[in-house]
């Protein structure tokens, strides 16, 4: 229930000043009289565009009305804007914007009428001659239907009969008359807006003291303060609070979606700006249009930034501006409230009590500027297409921005089309909820619009997008502005430029959640659109078999899906030799060695500690078996990195085969292949790596490792799942199995197999999904392995530096920048990994690895039966999602 703060269901009135008071009395020393008000019972000035747009309404209706420079303005329900309109003491009228006509109207209150009426000359409708006196007489007009006749237009009109006035709805030749009253002229003063200032400058010092009080009770109860600046008006007058109480850092998060106006307005008052770092119009493409009951945008564009931001501040006091009548939600706001979403910072709330009444004549009274915006008739102020604006606030950001305004409206124009909504979807503002409220359910059923029983807008089949409007690109943020001293040089030593990110043009073609930060790249890659289309497009246009006809189809998908070869093949630098196969994934790949080779039992096998279970299982079950002599495990050093002299002891004349990982899926070591191999080839054995880990993020040359097989996942390397990659310098292995397509012929008493990688591939392979994979390869080419290389490296060593430089956290990475990938291991002291992850994944939308990562033996080598936190990167991951991974973490080993 909305919490009603005591006295302020009223509003005091100096009849003598004919001023509004903020408490019962005025500064001429008499007590105001009460005019109660409406939920949620929040005032505020109408301010330039606001009056305007009420003369405008009064003067095109009644006439030549002069209209008190006073306006207030005290929201109420309805279907959109809704406002009580107080002039003079007294109800005015209300002030309505209809959704769905667009338009606005003034309905005029029946208490105005004293000192409307001597001016009005149109828009009254007088009873005595516009009705048949037959059905007034002994009638009691109020509340009933009379039928006129009258060339007034239809909406809301002064009604007159005899020494009576009131107010009627005009509708169809009828008029529903309220209560007639006797009519007594009256005039008032017509003070300005600084008169009512000035006589509740006492009540202003009061409330100024008390905000200051609260302020410096609890700046000190974290080691830092600082203010949290939006832009609008309450924030501006509790910066202003908090800088009186001696604070002076303050910081605003750009959303990316602030009006220009916003974020000059915020660099001229020497606030430090934070950067959101979400992409929203990627997101939305995704997500859909945030709403009033789905705020997804929240999460990445401010909650992130926020808890970024946090964790560099440290814990901190934190003042803002939020009050009791802005929303059901913050109705029960204290004096001090812990951010729930981030446990360091302590928010104040000064102005928590105070209406939007108290802010302007706050701000007013000690002449500290606010938002132009204001002026321009918006109320709340944030981004510009939030879901919490009214409709009436977007159509006005129709004639104030035009070009963003239609940016959104064509996106939403698309999005309705493709959904099958109806286009009252975008043009009423429908879009705002994903469960229409009652009175929008009614609205929409009485225009033929189909509800569903949960509320939801039914959709029927998609359209065609329409044409959307030319608009040039909206430029979202004002050029920064020089800040003053001292503020300007306070922000100085804080501020870090960051470098534009040269990988950012890639994301929009990776389908990311919305709001989620994906850290698990090293269990499974997220695949472009360029990936998808080309697996729907063999699905749509050219599904068949391959090698197995003539048709055209089935010739189409046999060239498309022997080409994949070919791009792997030089992906990896084997255009020249060796043969290139397509496997389900690596695993099988490395089974395919293992089974196929054919091992003599005294023949050895050598691999390493870092190996995923993939490549250990499959010869320890050789050795279980007694197929191969001995299977040896060379250990890591100290310093993560593969002890080379225990290997170089360990193979022997007698070492078949040396299967090593190229890089870890756990702690990111990279292992010196060209140097294992040409101590494999001295003792003439074989060398089969792991490169699951290493194609997708390294460049990676067969010819230059001078190994004898390769062996490597497509899902890990943007590709889709169920592909996987074995590369044999020569093709010595028995096929693993047997089947169609396998074999050039076969009789009654035997068979030939198949030349090339047909015969390693059995059966029916998943013909769309190796297509998938080949256009995986083209666009890391496209992107340049040199370039991903460089990319994830950079994002490596900002993730392991910020995770060491948090208390309790320890980190298994090599030192060396040079030794590793973008995989991350890491603990923090006293939680398990899966606590890790779990709240990694509720409180911050950070997704990541935990346990053993299929890693046994290497976890048991480290000490650490319980395994890991694991954070894994690629070529879409950014410094953002890194800093949101360190704040996260940060808080979790403070203690939360």
């Amino acid at each position: 229930m909305f919490r009603e703060p005591p006295v302020k269901k009223v509003l005091y009135w100096c009849t003598h000043c004919n001023v509004p008071l903020l408490a019962r009395s005025c500064a001429c020393g008499r007590d105001g009289e009460e005019l109660p008000l409406l939920q949620p019972y929040d005032l505020r000035p109408a301010l330039r565009a606001d009056a305007e747009l009420i003369r405008d309404l009064v003067s095109a209706r009644f006439g030549d009305v002069t209209i008190p420079t006073i306006l207030l303005l005290n929201k109420t329900g309805g279907m959109d804007r809704n406002d009580l309109v107080i002039a003079n003491g007294a109800r005015f009228g209300w002030l309505v914007f209809d959704p769905v006509d667009r338009q606005y109207r003034f309905d005029i209150a029946p208490e105005s009428l004293s000192w409307v009426v001597p001016m009005v000359t149109k828009g009254i409708v007088d009873l005595s001659t516009a009705a048949d006196p037959a059905t007034l007489a002994g009638r009691r007009l109020g509340g009933k239907k009379v039928e006129v006749t009258t060339d007034e237009p239809e909406g809301t009109v002064i009604v007159k009969y005899r020494q009576r006035y009131g107010t009627g709805v005009l509708r169809e030749g009828t008029i529903r008359v309220k209560e007639l009253s006797p009519f007594e002229a009256k005039t008032f003063e017509n003070p300005d807006w600084q008169e009512a200032v000035h006589q509740n400058r006492l009540h202003l010092k009061n409330l100024e003291r008390f905000a200051v009080r609260t302020i410096k009770q609890h700046m000190h109860d974290r080691p830092t303060i600082n203010v949290s600046f939006s832009g609008g008006k309450d924030s501006t007058a509790a910066l202003a609070l908090a800088r009186r109480a001696g604070v002076t850092d303050a910081f605003f998060i750009n959303t990316g979606l602030e009006f220009p106006e916003t974020v000059d307005f915020v660099r001229e008052q020497g606030v430090e700006v934070i950067d959101s770092g979400g992409d929203f119009w990627a997101s939305v493409s995704k997500a859909g249009p945030p709403g009033k009951d789905n705020r997804w945008c929240c999460k990445s564009l401010k909650l992130h930034p926020l808890k970024r931001f946090l964790a560099k501040t440290g814990p901190c006091v934190t003042v803002q501006g939020n009050r009791w009548y802005e929303s059901w939600n913050r109705a029960g706001l204290e004096e001090t409230s812990q951010n729930p979403n981030n446990p360091l910072q302590l928010n104040i709330s000064p102005i928590r009590n105070w209406r939007a009444i108290e802010v302007f004549f706050y701000l007013w009274w000690r002449k500290v500027p606010f938002n132009s915006l204001y002026e321009e008739g918006f109320e709340r102020l944030g981004c510009y297409l939030c879901p919490a604006m009214l409709e009436a606030e977007g159509e006005l950001i129709k004639r104030t921005h035009p070009d963003y305004e239609a940016r959104w409206q064509n996106f939403l124009a698309a999005w309705a089309a493709q959904k099958g909504f109806p286009e009252e979807y975008a043009t009423w503002g429908l879009w705002r909820w994903r469960e229409l409220p009652p009175k929008m359910s009614e609205i929409c059923r009485e225009h033929g619009l189909a509800v569903t029983e949960k509320g939801t807008l039914a959709t029927g089949p998609a359209r065609p997008v329409p044409v959307p409007v030319q608009v040039s690109e909206p430029v979202l943020e004002a050029p920064p502005k020089e800040q003053p001293e001292p503020v300007q040089q306070k922000l100085a030593g804080r501020q870090t430029e960051e470098q534009p990110d040269p990988f950012s043009e890639y994301r929009k073609d990776f389908p990311l959640p919305a709001g989620l930060t994906y850290l698990d790249s090293a269990g499974t890659s997220i695949s472009p659109t360029p990936v998808l289309d080309a697996m729907m497009q063999y699905d749509q246009t050219y599904r068949a078999n391959v090698g197995r006809g003539v048709h055209r189809l089935t010739q189409v998908a046999t060239q498309r899906y022997w080409h994949a070869h070919k791009k792997v093949a030089r992906f990896i630098g084997a255009e020249e030799q060796g043969e290139v196969v397509f496997t389900k994934n690596a695993t099988e790949a490395i089974a395919m060695v293992a089974y196929g080779l054919g091992f003599c039992p005294k023949e050895r096998v050598v691999t390493t500690i870092l190996e995923h279970h993939s490549n250990l299982l499959p010869w320890m079950r050789l050795a279980e078996k007694q197929q191969i002599g001995d299977l040896t495990i060379v250990p890591i050093g100290e310093d993560l990195l593969l002890d080379m002299n225990a290997l170089e002891e360990a193979i022997t004349d007698t070492t078949r085969l040396v299967t090593v990982t190229q890089a870890s899926n756990v702690i990111g070591t990279i292992v010196p292949v060209k140097e294992i191999a040409k101590i494999c080839h001295d003792h003439g054995a074989l060398l089969l790596v792991d490169a699951a880990q290493s194609v997708p993020h390294m460049p990676v040359d067969v010819s230059d490792l001078n190994c004898d097989f390769l062996a490597f996942s497509g899902h890990k390397m943007l590709g889709p799942t169920g592909t996987g990659v074995l590369w044999m310098k020569e093709s010595i292995l028995e096929p693993l199995l047997l089947g169609g397509g396998a074999v050039s012929s076969v009789t009654g008493t035997g068979y030939t197999l198949a030349e090339g990688y047909a015969r390693y591939e059995a059966g029916t392979p998943p013909i769309g999904a190796g297509i998938g994979l080949g256009a995986a390869v083209d666009y890391l080419e496209k992107v340049g392995m040199e370039k991903v290389r460089s990319h994830e490296t950079a994002l490596t060593t900002r993730m392991i530096d910020g995770l060491r430089r948090i208390d309790g956290v320890t980190v298994y990475a090599p030192q060396n920048p040079a030794d590793r990938i973008g995989v991350v291991s890491f603990n923090v002291a006293g939680f398990d990994p899966h606590t890790v992850a779990t709240y990694l994944d509720e409180h911050a939308e950070v997704l990541v690895r935990s346990g053993h990562h299929c890693c046994i033996p290497l976890m048991e080598h480290l000490g650490i039966p319980d395994g890991t936190v694991r954070a894994s990167l690629h070529l879409y991951s950014n410094s953002t999602e890194v800093d949101t991974l360190l704040a996260a973490v940060g808080e979790i080993a403070g203690g939360v």
